[in-house]
C-alpha cells in the first residue's frame, strides 16, 4: 500500500534553550512525527546558505522528513528562537528575525511535481502565513485538503490570516486560549465551534484542553477525551506530535473517539519526554491509547 503523502509548510529553525539547542519549528515537528506514523512527509520552507542550515537538512531527512522543497535562502539565516521553560515545562520563546523560514519559494515545475504526489494533506500554521511570499508559496498549493494548526505566537494574532485560513481548511486544531481568541477575534455568536462548522468549510474542529485532553467538533456531534497521566518534562512539540496523531487518525477515517485518544497518547508521550521530536515507539503509543 502507498504511504499517504502530507506536505508541511511553515517554520524550522533552532530552538535554542540556556543549555542547548534543538532542531525544532512547529510544522517541521508535525512533519517529522508523521513520518514516523508512516505518511510520506515532505517540508516546504527555507533555510540558511549556513552551517545550521546544512545541519538542519541533514537531521530532518533523517527523522524521514524529505526536504527537497526546502530551499537554501541566498541572504537570510537558518531560523533561531530562544525558549525558555516555565513551570509544568511550559514554554516562551522569542523568535530572531529575519529568517530564511519566512520566505519559502517553489517553481512551476516543483509545484507540478508535488501535486502529481496527490497528497492527502497541507498543513500550516499561522506564524509563517503571516509572510506574504509563504502564502503565495501556500496559494500555489491551492486545492489541497488544509489541515490548518493555529498555533499563535505573541506578535503574530492576525485576524485576517485567521479567518482566510479557517475558509481554506477541511480540519483545524488550536488549544483553549487560541479558541478563545478566534471566539473573540472573529465575533463567534452562540456555541463559537458550532459557530466555526457554520461559517467554514471546516470538517473537524479540535480543541486541546491541556491536561484535560481534547475535544474534536464535528457535523456529527463532539467527542472530549482525557489523555494519559504523565509527569510533564517538556511540552514543546507535544501540540504537534498530537496534531501529527490526529491526521493519522482523519486520514484512515478512525471514529473521532479513537482518533481523540490515539492524539493525546503521542501528546502526552512527547510532553513527558525532552524535546520536541524524542523517541518514542509505536508499540508504546498504542499502548498508551489503548489500542490493539
Amino acid at each position: 500500500m502507498t504511504c499517504p503523502v502530507l506536505l508541511s509548510i511553515g517554520e524550522i529553525l533552532w530552538d535554542q534553550y540556556p543549555d542547548r539547542r534543538t532542531l525544532g519549528g512547529a510544522p517541521f515537528n508535525l512533519a517529522a512525527h508523521a513520518a514516523r506514523l508512516g505518511f510520506a512527509s515532505y517540508f516546504i520552507s527555507a533555510v540558511g546558505n549556513d552551517e545550521p542550515g546544512t545541519e538542519a537538512l541533514a537531521l530532518a531527512e533523517g527523522w524521514g522528513v524529505d526536504m527537497t522543497y526546502t530551499r537554501r535562502h541566498p541572504h537570510w539565516e537558518t531560523g533561531v528562537v530562544d525558549v525558555t521553560l516555565g513551570p509544568g515545562g511550559h514554554p516562551s520563546y522569542h523568535l530572531r528575525r529575519p529568517s530564511a523560514w519566512e520566505e519559502p519559494e517553489l517553481t512551476l515545475c516543483q509545484t507540478e511535481a508535488i501535486r502529481a504526489l496527490r497528497p492527502r494533506w497541507l498543513v500550516c500554521g499561522t506564524l509563517q502565513q503571516t509572510c506574504p511570499q509563504a502564502r503565495a508559496t501556500r496559494l500555489s498549493l491551492d486545492g489541497i485538503p488544509l489541515f490548518y494548526d493555529v498555533n499563535l505566537r505573541p506578535g503574530f494574532e492576525d485576524a485576517r490570516t485567521v479567518d482566510e485560513l479557517l475558509r481554506s481548511a477541511t480540519a483545524v486544531k488550536c488549544n483553549d486560549a487560541e479558541f478563545e481568541w478566534m471566539t473573540r477575534e472573529l465575533s463567534l455568536d452562540g456555541d463559537p465551534a458550532q459557530a466555526i462548522l457554520r461559517r467554514y468549510p471546516v470538517s473537524v474542529l479540535c480543541v486541546t484542553l491541556g491536561a484535560e485532553g481534547c475535544e474534536l467538533h464535528s457535523n456529527g456531534g463532539t467527542v472530549r477525551a482525557r489523555p494519559p497521566a504523565i509527569n510533564p518534562i517538556d511540552t514543546v512539540g507535544a501540540g504537534d506530535a498530537f496534531s501529527a496523531a490526529l491526521l493519522h487518525g482523519l486520514t484512515n477515517h478512525w471514529p473521532l473517539d479513537q482518533t481523540a485518544r490515539f492524539a493525546n497518547a503521542l501528546g502526552s508521550l512527547v510532553a513527558s519526554r525532552s524535546g520536541a521530536i524524542p523517541a518514542w515507539s509505536r508499540e508504546e503509543l498504542y499502548t498508551a491509547a489503548n489500542l490493539q
